[in-house]
């Protein structure tokens, strides 16, 4: 199958759009017109095509199997700040099985001892500000300390210890109840750094104020000392995920499925094919549009005609004289499809010299509209018998108003049952906006 073919399954056959416009309008008109709309499909096809594209990555997200599908492990480089991935991770062993979300940190590549030297040195320089805190300044501290067992930036360890834990904790808790204002407590930092180590000593001033049981419990701790695992090593370019605990627990772990992907992705399975089955819908909205519109002008057209032919003008002039007048006014009042098809009729008698009678006729067939086929058997009836066509002409005007009269008011009240959707949502609306504030109050 070629590519022309496979876009004219999609799209709608050029010869089968084109056939549908010529039982309603002229060839020219057919030509421009499958044109049109062959572009307007092909646009869409395109459009739901890009959808199907994008969904398909995120259909087959929740799919991916096997010990750290769709994970990305790689490490940041020497230096680099840790980052987080998310992963599902299922614990086997024994016939149970426990399913949980757990977020791992990959650690950077491990510093060569000469960059793990410099870190060390950055890390002693900045660190007095990094345990601040809410406080301001060391030397007027009042609010807890913030004292980290690692640093994020280096992956460095630390452990901390107080000179006066009953003011200053090894956790940064500061209690101020009973200190004097302004004692001075030496917080000491012990980092270590890729087999590299050092100790710090920082003066810190106080200030004024006063500051399951069971199977499932058992396996989500194994998982989390997992997780803890697999976040703190070092080793390989990648991190790497334990498949069994050293207990026997069997660990699975997995990519997060994306939520809504797949359904997304037969979303646009479902809006391709609805836009396939309707590939053609186009066409005959167009050809529905102009006969509606021929019906509600063509009352109009038998009026002037009656009055010219009452006025003694013969059929030929008095249809040449309605054209002439819409070809004039088109411009300011806009085309009219019944009228462009009357104008084109007369082109075509004066052009190709085809006969009145046969150009009504074309278009009674390729409308569809049985007050043409009546006024097209009239007028054959008229040219070839004599007979008198003003006052037939008259009745059938009277006739022709009735009906659309009739349209009319089927329409308003088909529009007034299009209307009871959106009232019904205005009420429930106001409904709710007066419930709601007294269901608050109750609950």
């Amino acid at each position: 199958m070629d590519i022309r073919s496979l876009e004219d399954k999609l799209t709608g056959k050029t010869s089968r759009i084109r056939e549908l416009y010529r039982a309603a309008f002229s060839e020219s008109e057919s030509e421009a017109l499958s044109r049109e709309t062959k572009k307007q499909n092909r646009s869409v096809a395109l459009l739901v095509l890009l959808l199907i594209v994008i969904s398909i990555p995120a259909g087959m997200a929740g799919s991916r199997e096997g010990e750290g599908a769709g994970l990305d492990l790689t490490r940041p480089a020497a230096g680099g700040a840790p980052r987080t991935v998310e992963a599902d991770v299922k614990a086997e062993y024994g016939g149970y099985s426990v399913s949980q979300r757990a977020r791992l940190r990959i650690l950077p590549k491990e510093l060569t001892e000469e960059e793990a030297g410099e870190a060390l040195i950055e890390l002693v320089q900045r660190l007095p500000l990094m345990i601040l805190g809410e406080n301001v300044v060391l030397s007027d501290v009042t609010h807890d300390l913030d004292l980290p067992a690692t640093d994020d930036e280096t992956g460095a360890e630390l452990s901390w210890s107080s000179s006066d834990p009953r003011i200053i904790a090894r956790d940064g808790t500061v209690n101020l109840v009973g200190a004097e204002n302004g004692a001075v407590v030496t917080l000491t930092a012990h980092i270590s750094l890729a087999g590299l180590s050092d100790t710090l000593y920082i003066a810190v001033k106080t200030g004024e104020g006063v500051p399951e049981a069971g199977m499932d419990s058992a396996l989500k701790e194994r998982m989390a000392e997992a997780v803890k695992n697999t976040s703190n090593e070092r080793d390989g370019d990648a991190a790497s995920l334990p498949a069994v605990t050293a207990d026997g627990v069997k660990l699975t772990w997995t990519a997060p499925e994306q939520d809504g992907g797949l359904p997304a992705f037969f979303g646009c399975i479902l809006i391709a094919l609805f836009c396939f089955s309707r590939r053609y819908s186009r066409v005959r909205r167009n050809i529905e549009k102009a006969r509606t519109e021929m019906e509600r002008d063509f009352p109009d057209f038998i009026q002037k005609l009656g009055l010219l032919l009452g006025a003694g003008l013969v059929i030929t002039t008095a249809i040449s004289r309605i054209s002439e007048d819409y070809i004039k006014t088109r411009d300011i009042y806009g085309k009219r499809r019944l009228y462009e098809e009357i104008a084109t009729a007369q082109e075509h008698v004066h052009g190709a010299g085809t006969s009145l009678v046969f150009e009504f006729a074309d278009l009674a067939r390729r409308s569809g509209l049985r007050e043409l086929m009546r006024f097209s058997s009239t007028l054959a009836d008229n040219i070839d018998k004599g007979s008198t066509l003003a006052d037939k002409l008259r009745a059938e005007s009277e006739l022709l108003w009735e009906g659309r009269k009739k349209r009319a008011e089927k329409e308003g009240r088909l529009a007034e049952t299009k209307l009871i959707f959106p009232m019904a949502l205005q009420i429930l609306a106001v409904i709710a906006i007066t419930v709601m504030p007294a269901a608050f109050e109750m609950g």
